[in-house]
């Protein structure tokens, strides 16, 4: 009985490496890529709107890195302006990575 105890014991410990290893390989990638190159293959400026409701809309916008936050709000409020003259912003996030990415909820006037 101890015999097959130690057996079953070797076996599950086989397994366990095995699928492990197996787990590996499926994970890693088999070019891995540097940060840079994957921030640096993304488009360095994009604006994109969205309708969410009815007359609310989100624009995204993809800035530059280390924008200061008068420029980048500046720039939102711009892009905003180009697709409705008279909108009214309702909420501007920033949020500095690798690039400025800027949100801004606003919603068309009549």
């Amino acid at each position: 009985m101890k015999d097959l105890i130690i057996l079953l014991s070797a076996l599950w410990i086989a397994s366990a490496a095995i699928c492990f290893h197996v787990w590996q390989e499926i994970e890693l990638p088999h070019n891995p890529l540097s940060q840079d190159q994957i921030v640096n293959t993304e488009p360095a400026n994009w604006v994109f709107t969205k309708s969410i409701v009815w007359n609310t809309y989100k624009t995204s916008i993809s800035l530059e890195p280390n924008l200061s936050p008068l420029d980048t709000v500046k720039i939102a409020e711009y892009f905003v302006k180009q697709r409705c003259k008279k909108a009214k912003i309702k909420r501007i996030t920033i949020l500095y990575t690798a690039k400025t990415n800027v949100w801004v909820i606003w919603e068309k006037q009549s």
